[in-house]
């Protein structure tokens, strides 16, 4: 009871940082690159409880939105959220390959993921401080799930459409959602990328790799937006064929 109840306050002071530190910056990168409502469609890879959503709503309260969300508990509170209206939510993750990979339920909802953790990590051992767990007690469950290639789910799904932007927060994984992006169908569909970096050393860094293959299919940083918490930053890149 009392573990629970410390994970919900570091959970509660996240969202509070965030709404301070994070979403204020990011909201004035947002109206240049969308004045005047112009965000109409987005793809957000990684819901988790629905931050993002809520954030474009505010810009565009019509906008149409697909999510995507491997984490079952809150993927069900997403589809019965009925101020989620005009979105679509898939209990898939998104990867380079079409097939199943083993899914981390962390007992921190936002750290949940596909990928191996680096046991060594010093960002790990602050998480354990902070929360006042151990490394073995963070994952409260494992399951397959499900995945999916963006460009084969766009293709068939979206296609002839123009989606503003695609937002990806996926705990280390960012890489292969890229990989099952690209080759893109058509270079003029997607306007904006928006990833989710981390410059600590919880997960293997494919800082450089994602650049390389971003720029190499025509997409070039725009914006930098830091995290109020961690070595984290949201970088937002712009395709240049639009």
């Amino acid at each position: 009871m009392i573990k629970n109840f410390r994970v919900s306050i570091v959970s509660f002071l996240i969202h509070i940082n965030e709404s301070i530190f994070f979403y204020p910056k990011l909201t004035k990168v947002y109206k240049k690159l969308f004045p005047n409502s112009t965000l109409s469609i987005a793809i957000d890879v990684g819901v988790n409880k629905g931050q993002t959503i809520k954030f474009f709503k505010k810009f565009n309260s019509k906008i149409f939105i697909v999510g995507f969300e491997p984490h079952q508990t809150l993927f069900s509170r997403l589809i019965n959220n009925k101020t989620f209206k005009n979105c679509e939510f898939y209990n898939l993750g998104c990867s380079n390959n079409n097939g199943e990979l083993l899914f981390k339920e962390n007992i921190l909802s936002e750290s949940s993921t596909f990928e191996e953790v680096n046991e060594n990590s010093r960002w790990l051992k602050k998480k354990e401080a902070v929360l006042g767990l151990k490394q073995t007690d963070l994952i409260q469950k494992t399951y397959k799930v499900q995945t999916i290639r963006l460009a084969d789910f766009i293709q068939n799904n979206l296609n002839n459409k123009i989606i503003d932007i695609l937002k990806i927060d996926v705990e280390g994984h960012e890489i292969n959602v890229l990989k099952g992006l690209f080759p893109l169908y058509s270079q003029k569909f997607l306007r904006y990328i928006q990833i989710e970096n981390h410059f600590d050393d919880l997960y293997e860094d494919f800082t450089k790799e994602i650049e390389v293959l971003l720029n190499l299919n025509g997409f070039k940083k725009e914006f930098i937006v830091k995290h109020g918490f961690g070595n984290i930053v949201d970088v937002i890149y712009k395709n240049t064929h639009l």
